[in-house]
């Protein structure tokens, strides 16, 4: 970190080696998490649609296995590489509409998709070793799945397309009060 001539501390920009090394990072962990989720969906259309109890099984028990190995690890590199990405190119974090709503799906990812969709995914696993998965629960994780795989595509197309331009830079001018003489 630096210091410009405000006094404000400024993060040194990413250039050459280091930015494209950051960037393969980013572009590989977010393809990857796609990748794993559209494995993870691919898996639980399977379980749902077979007759016999054993692929039912098979099925969602790998689809929980891949994505209690992949999807955390992706997340998390997925975020941290955008983060230092947004804090060393001129995009920065929060000058563009595009930056900001990828940001907010990344944590959207992180918190909701792999917590919550882990818990869903393991629950349903439980219910189809007991032979107790109901189509519904099942057609509700498939949706759920291709919900997160449509967001991940989504953020995917905001870095090629970058839309909506820069955020506006507001500044405050000072109110003036205005004093009054009474005669």
């Amino acid at each position: 970190m630096t210091r410009n001539g405000t006094g404000r501390t400024m993060v040194k920009p990413l250039h050459g080696v280091p930015r494209k090394v950051w960037q393969i990072t980013h572009i590989v962990s977010a393809v990857g998490w796609l990748g794993i989720e559209v494995c993870v969906l691919g898996l639980t259309a399977i379980g749902l649609a077979a007759e016999d109890a054993t692929t039912v099984r098979t099925a969602h028990g790998a689809a929980v296995l891949l994505a209690e190995t992949f999807f955390l690890p992706a997340t998390v590199l997925m975020l941290l590489s955008g983060l230092v990405l947004g804090l060393g190119t001129k995009w920065g974090l929060f000058k563009y509409y595009w930056v900001v709503v990828k940001l907010a799906i990344g944590c959207a990812l992180l918190l909701a998709g792999t917590y919550t969709l882990q818990n869903t995914m393991r629950e349903t696993a439980d219910l189809a070793e007991a032979d107790a998965l109901t189509a519904g629960e099942g057609a509700s994780l498939i949706g759920m799945l291709s919900v997160i795989a449509g967001i991940t595509l989504f953020a995917a197309i905001l870095s090629v397309a970058k839309p909506w331009g820069r955020i506006s830079r507001r500044t405050r001018q000072p109110s003036t009060l205005t004093v009054t003489q009474e005669s």
